[in-house]
């Protein structure tokens, strides 16, 4: 192989023929060595221009105004307002589905007189002192309240208030039975109205108390068949 970078061996030249009986010996005519070819000499890329950065106005925020209340109502217009029919609303009472226990519903007069003879009054006195219990299970989630224990007042409170608490206790009590009808939906039968119409004035016609206890027993029978049922 031949290297390009390195000159040729110059060539010496033919001698000449004797001519015309002269001889002449020409001169050695060297050539000329051709120029070294020097390889081209990279060139570095030029750093590009870096793009000038896009200059943003300074955003210009306007300062709100305050517009008086008439200025506003002459700005915007006001809708007039939707007028709505109001029906009445009627409280409920909210009851949960599961009772704590189920209640007797099977309460009578016939039952409360008889036995009552049969064991001497403690038939009777049982009787309302479970009207009591069964009252306070039923509404005092509603009311907030508690009626007294029969047998606390029979045998305490009663003697020593020289009966004025009997009074008292029939008429708190018969009015919680009646606000608990009203509150499930009920038609109130027993009020403290009940109790001294037929209890305490009905005694002089000897059959008014008897009235009172029916209406009594049977309405405990309704409030606790609703609260077997609604809790």
């Amino acid at each position: 192989m031949t290297n390009p970078n390195v000159p040729p061996m110059p060539q010496m030249p033919p001698m000449p023929q004797p001519h015309g009986g002269q001889n002449s010996v020409p001169q050695p005519q060297y050539a000329q060595p051709g120029a070294a070819q020097v390889p081209p000499v990279p060139q570095m890329p030029q750093p590009q221009a870096q793009p000038q950065a896009q200059q943003y106005a300074a955003p210009q925020y306007q300062q709100p105004t305050y517009q008086w209340p008439a200025q506003q109502a002459a700005v915007v217009p006001q809708a007039a307002p939707q007028q709505y029919a109001q029906q009445p609303v009627q409280p409920t009472a909210v009851y949960s589905a599961r009772p704590a226990r189920q209640l007797r519903t099977k309460r009578g007069l016939l039952k409360y007189i008889l036995l009552g003879l049969v064991t001497l009054g403690i038939y009777d006195i049982w009787q309302m002192s479970e009207v009591g219990e069964s009252l306070n299970l039923i509404a005092s989630r509603r009311d907030g309240k508690k009626t007294m224990h029969y047998c606390l007042l029979f045998f305490l409170v009663g003697p020593v208030t020289l009966g004025i608490a009997y009074f008292f206790w029939f008429h708190r009590m018969c009015t919680r039975v009646g606000e608990e009808q009203a509150a499930r939906g009920m038609t109130p039968t027993v009020s403290a109205a009940t109790y001294w119409l037929w209890g305490v004035l009905g005694a002089f016609i000897i059959v008014g108390p008897f009235i009172f206890y029916y209406k009594l027993l049977h309405a405990m029978n309704d409030l606790s068949a609703d609260y077997n049922v609604r809790g």
